[in-house]
């Protein structure tokens, strides 16, 4: 069976045009981009790079904070048949950046305004990269060799009223075992690897992974890790896609610190169904749970330190949750959870079902904690390697 990413997306589309796909925050709230708009983005985006002379099979990069428009530039680097090469923003460009555009022999980059700097102070040393599209940046600030996005986009549209169906072909052509992305692990022992992930690698798990578990075309997730990585790929937005769910993206601010002190407030105006985490941002949750609840002075502490301990005595070890003696302390479970768990997932949003945890091996008492507040954590697993 012949299903590629473009399959998947191209399918979705088709059955959910006007939903929303896509939040992104402007001007103070969050607004949404239906299926169909995505879609008409993304193959903008995709013909630019074909009216750009970039070809099937060629390297193509994103360096940027979770948006829109990473999301519609990786769309639409794979209907142009490119490979995407996409980048962490943590990287330095002395080394582990410049490795890594070398290596994988990109030939466009995609980059924020504020991760620009970096691709400046090392394009001189990068002779394959033809070109850099910048998000965000005024026209007057770019340098030779740089263009914005907005000006890809009206190639794109100025070449798809002459080449349309030609342009459309190149995505249908794509087969399961074409390659879709170059993900580079951390290079903790010798250089970097690059993990060659092709189409049918990603959509075989969206099928594996729905046939465990079933997201309603409702739900909305909020991604706040990086989407340079196989899991925010599959988990973030293939699946989500796959489902006709909506996916949001945290607002970025001017540096790091300031985006990530964005994740509670957009947390609550979101009010996501599930959430991707790693073993550090889950120990953030709880520490910043327990904190509240201190400040609640010692009589709410001491009831929820016991709340916790019949909790976790109900629950056993998850599988055995309620059987024997345990089905004794149902009531008071179910009492604080009215009382007490239903106020600290009111912090979530109030419509958290689930987390997914990856990255890193989950500490079974951190589970432990999650599923005993309402809100369970999954153990994920090292996707980028074992797809």
């Amino acid at each position: 069976m012949k299903r590629t990413i473009i399959d998947l997306f191209e399918e979705s589309v088709a059955k959910y045009a006007e939903k929303d796909f896509l939040l992104e925050k402007h001007n103070g709230k969050f607004e949404p981009t239906s299926y169909r708009t995505t879609k008409a983005e993304a193959l903008k985006t995709g013909a630019g790079l074909v009216a750009l002379g970039i070809k099937p099979e060629a390297r193509v990069s994103i360096l940027a904070e979770g948006c829109n428009n990473w999301i519609i530039s990786e769309l639409g680097l794979l209907y142009a048949g490119t490979i995407s090469v996409p980048l962490s923003i943590k990287l330095e460009e002395s080394n582990d950046l410049l490795f890594r555009l070398r290596h994988a022999d990109v030939e466009l980059i995609f980059v924020s305004k504020y991760q620009l700097p970096k691709i400046r102070r090392i394009v001189a040393e990068l002779p394959l990269l033809r070109h850099i599209v910048v998000w965000g940046e005024e026209e007057s600030n770019l340098q030779e060799g740089e263009l914005s996005l907005e000006s890809l986009k009206q190639r794109g549209e100025e070449y798809l009223k002459e080449h349309g169906e030609e342009f459309l072909s190149i995505g249908q052509r794509l087969n399961n075992d074409d390659i879709a992305t170059i993900t580079y692990t951390s290079g903790t022992t010798a250089d970097p690897k690059g993990v060659v992930l092709t189409h049918r690698n990603y959509t075989a798990n969206v099928e594996q992974a729905l046939s465990v578990m079933s997201i309603p075309s409702t739900w909305r997730t909020l991604i706040i890790l990086p989407l340079d990585h196989c899991f925010a790929h599959v988990v973030g937005f293939y699946i989500m896609i796959a489902c006709g769910a909506a996916v949001a993206t945290t607002e970025v601010g001017r540096t790091p610190m300031e985006t990530l002190k964005n994740i509670p407030l957009n947390i609550k105006e979101v009010r996501p169904h599930f959430l991707l985490s790693v073993p550090a941002l889950a120990k953030n949750f709880r520490k910043s749970i327990e904190t509240s609840i201190r400040k609640k002075g010692k009589t709410t502490e001491r009831l929820f330190k016991f709340a916790l301990k019949t909790s976790y005595a109900y629950q056993a070890d998850g599988y055995t949750k309620g059987r024997g003696w345990r089905s004794l302390l149902k009531p008071f479970v179910v009492l604080f959870d009215k009382i007490l768990y239903s106020k600290v997932r009111e912090a979530f949003g109030g419509d958290l079902q689930f987390f997914v945890g990856g990255g890193a091996l989950l500490d079974s008492e951190l589970q432990r904690f999650f599923y005993a507040i309402g809100i369970p954590m999954f153990q994920g697993y090292g996707l980028s390697e074992a797809t």
